[in-house]
């Protein structure tokens, strides 16, 4: 069992369609359809009891105002743990909200699960390629429509995640309180 921390920005009905054509297509099984699109903040991990993670949670989003967040870039970007290239929709407006987030999170218990040796980008993840060239053609094509998904970062969830079941939701709460 692990945990996760992600947060589900509020899309408009148009992206989240245009989002879901795109994961179906192009992430097949990996993705859970279950958590939908979504920035994963704290990537899964076992070293921490659920209650402490509650509660720090609760802690660091409780002084973190929601904010607005802007996707409007594809990017192909080369898995660290397999040959595949995965694409990525990332934030230019919002960025630094979800990395000081993110950068928040990773302190009191969850401090020594933060993972230095890959770098953190913050995304929503479009698709899963074997081939690197196929991931960066579709990201020019993509990127050549000039998308532009505005959202808002409003809640923050942690989630349960256990081999051969679907997410667990442990809680969710808004930012600034």
């Amino acid at each position: 069992m692990s945990l996760v921390i992600l947060s589900r920005p509020v899309w408009a009905a148009t992206d989240r369609a245009w989002l879901k054509a795109l994961r179906d297509r192009h992430g097949g099984a990996y993705f859970d359809p279950s958590l939908g699109p979504h920035v994963t903040l704290v990537f899964p991990v076992e070293e921490v009891e659920e209650s402490a993670a509650v509660s720090h949670l609760h802690a660091v989003v409780s002084d973190t105002p929601s904010f607005e967040a802007a996707f409007r870039a594809v990017l192909p970007v080369k898995d660290d743990f397999s040959s595949d290239t995965f694409l990525y929709l990332v934030p230019d407006e919002g960025l630094s909200g979800i990395v000081r987030l993110h950068d928040r999170l990773y302190s009191g218990p969850l401090a020594d699960a933060l993972r230095l040796d890959i770098p953190y980008i913050p995304h929503v993840t479009l698709g899963r390629f074997s081939s690197a060239r196929i991931a960066k053609a579709l990201a020019d094509d993509l990127n050549a429509q000039d998308p532009v998904l505005a959202t808002r970062v409003e809640t923050v969830e942690l989630f349960r995640l256990t081999d051969g079941s679907a997410p667990h939701r442990i809680a969710e709460f808004p930012l600034g309180g």
